[in-house]
């Protein structure tokens, strides 16, 4: 999102909030029974009561939400086991590598926002939504199972609904509440005499199904999603095997200055679908002159006319690694290799050479056209030889281009869930991370790139284009779904892991203390403690790379 839109959105944001403000003053809001906190609106429903009773009530319905529940209550408790330990080893980590920060560290890719957080495009909203709203419903409906009075329904709005709620009575969920001073807590009968009011209280067992419950169809709703998604992906096929990605552009290079962008597709050279960057180097060599048809990120095709006779004149550096040798010896991006050592670098092929030949530890010199380096060679992560840590140019004009295989690709997204099903730790990791992983191991959507080189096939055709969008939909329903539902397992309350990792302790405490107050203190004592550590351990993990 550039400066102006974001400005934008600023002050739409502001207007907005002045507006809440004038409403909430007069009185206006509370008539329609709505709350406000500052820009946040909290718009409350009675009438969602007859819908809760209807999905609800009768003795075959509240067996199955009860046993749903309890399937869910194990699934709570395997994801919190899981998601404790990843945040846990996610800022070890991070202490002790101590990354540089990345855009996965901006404060504003913190939030699943769609349109706010890159990696999370417009079209995520709908899968945000759904997830909020089958959340909070089945809190709803386990309450109304479980004979918990459900106060309000509702949603939470900051100009766009960000969240949905649902108000159990918290006195009967949690046990009543110590009365305040001048609170009655007396009503009168109808014989005129008085009688103290009291309230049932849900059972620990009631109140782990009520919280897990949320959990359990963001589970449920995410499965369908990615089933559907899945599906899909055998609906569709590439229009050809390989086309050329360009991975990274040289600051500097001619390809920057004809404005070809990094994440590009070049999908034909002068009008044929060229397979290897070897073809395309070699008619940029031979011709005076050639045409290169590239796929924008907006996913708009555009014809670039290319002077050949390119000549090498070392290798450009489209991508410097930070904290690596090149970076700490001086390397920028935009430079060009001229010479290692005593080796002239006219090529890529060269580049490769010489570094296969080298060892970590070892001290070369580093030739480009502005100077020479000194630089201590790194261990390579894929095998014991020397690491520059750079990303080389292969392409005349400065652009690093790999082959990308659109077949291969479709086959691996494919075969992702014969992984989850194998229940491999990688396997669900690739799936969390998917759309922060750059091609061709991550996917984020169809549209507005790929969708152009793939097609519906069979009884798909029909929906022409359509197909991709609805991929696109299922894809973040499914995404965003488990990723709440995730999230919502960590021991840390006010999130619905925390409760039930408090009702877990209750037992446990139980057979050292015998008094039910001083149980109750050490209880809400741990798990405030273990909510502070999950925290400060996120916190961490998203911070840390700025703090270090």
């Amino acid at each position: 999102m550039d400066s102006y839109y974001l400005t934008l959105v600023l002050y739409i944001f502001l207007i907005y909030w002045l507006i809440v403000a004038v409403l909430n003053r007069k009185g206006i809001l509370q008539k329609y029974n709505i709350s406000a906190f500052g820009p946040f609106l909290m718009i409350r429903t009675r009438r969602g009561d007859k819908l809760l009773e209807r999905l609800a009530k009768g003795a075959i319905r509240e067996r199955f939400w009860r046993s749903y529940a309890n399937i869910g209550t194990v699934l709570v408790l395997i994801a919190m086991t899981s998601m404790s330990i990843l945040v846990l080893l996610g800022a070890y980590a991070t202490f002790m590598v101590q990354p540089e920060p990345t855009e996965l560290h901006e404060p504003r890719n913190w939030l699943l926002i769609p349109g706010l957080n890159e990696f999370i495009p417009l079209c995520a909203w709908i899968g945000f939504v759904v997830a909020l709203v089958v959340h909070e419903l089945s809190h709803a409906i386990l309450s109304t199972v479980e004979k918990i009075k459900v106060k309000s329904m509702g949603l939470l709005v900051a100009v766009i609904p960000i969240g949905a709620f649902a108000e159990p009575d918290s006195e009967q969920l949690f046990g009543e509440k110590k009365k305040r001073s001048g609170e009655k807590t007396i009503e009168e009968n109808e014989t005129g005499g008085v009688e103290k009011e009291r309230k049932r209280v849900a059972t620990a067992r009631e109140r782990t199904r009520i919280l897990s419950a949320g959990v359990t169809s963001n589970f449920f709703v995410a499965l369908i999603a990615f089933s559907l998604f899945f599906a899909i992906l055998y609906s569709v096929q590439p229009v050809g095997d390989t086309v050329l990605y360009v991975y990274n552009v040289a600051g500097g290079s001619p390809a920057e200055k004809l404005g070809i962008e990094s994440e590009t597709f070049i999908t034909m050279v002068d009008g044929s679908k060229t397979k290897s960057v070897e073809e395309m180097n070699k008619a940029m060599g031979e011709k005076d002159e050639i045409f290169l048809t590239v796929l924008n990120k907006k996913g708009k095709e555009r014809e670039i006319a290319v002077k050949g006779g390119y000549e090498s004149a070392g290798v450009a550096i489209a991508w410097v690694e930070e904290g690596l040798p090149a970076a700490k010896a001086g390397l920028k991006d935009g430079m060009s290799i001229t010479r290692m050592d005593n080796m002239s670098i006219n090529s890529y092929e060269d580049f490769r050479e010489f570094l296969n030949h080298t060892i970590p530890g070892q001290v070369i010199e580093v030739q480009t056209k502005e100077k020479t380096f000194i630089v201590e060679l790194g261990e390579w992560p894929y095998g014991k030889r020397g690491y520059l840590g750079v990303f080389i140019a292969n392409n005349p004009l400065g652009m690093a281009v790999m082959e990308f295989p659109t077949k291969g690709y479709l086959e691996y997204l494919r075969g992702i869930p014969s992984s989850l099903v194998s229940l491999s730790p990688g396997g669900w990791l690739l799936l969390t991370a998917m759309p922060v992983l750059p091609l061709p191991l991550g996917f984020s959507s169809f549209n507005p790139l790929l969708s152009h080189l793939y097609e519906p096939v069979g009884a798909a055709s029909f929906l022409g284009g359509g197909i991709f969008i609805i991929a696109d939909v299922l894809f973040w329903i499914g995404w965003i779904n488990f990723y709440v539902g995730l999230f919502n397992c960590l021991p840390a309350i006010p999130l619905d892991g925390g409760y039930v990792f408090r009702e877990m302790l209750n037992p446990v405490l139980r057979i050292g203390i015998k008094e039910e107050k001083k149980k109750e203190r050490f209880s809400n004592t741990i798990a405030t403690i273990i909510a502070i550590f999950i925290a400060s351990s996120i916190f961490f993990m998203l911070a840390g790379p700025h703090l270090l």
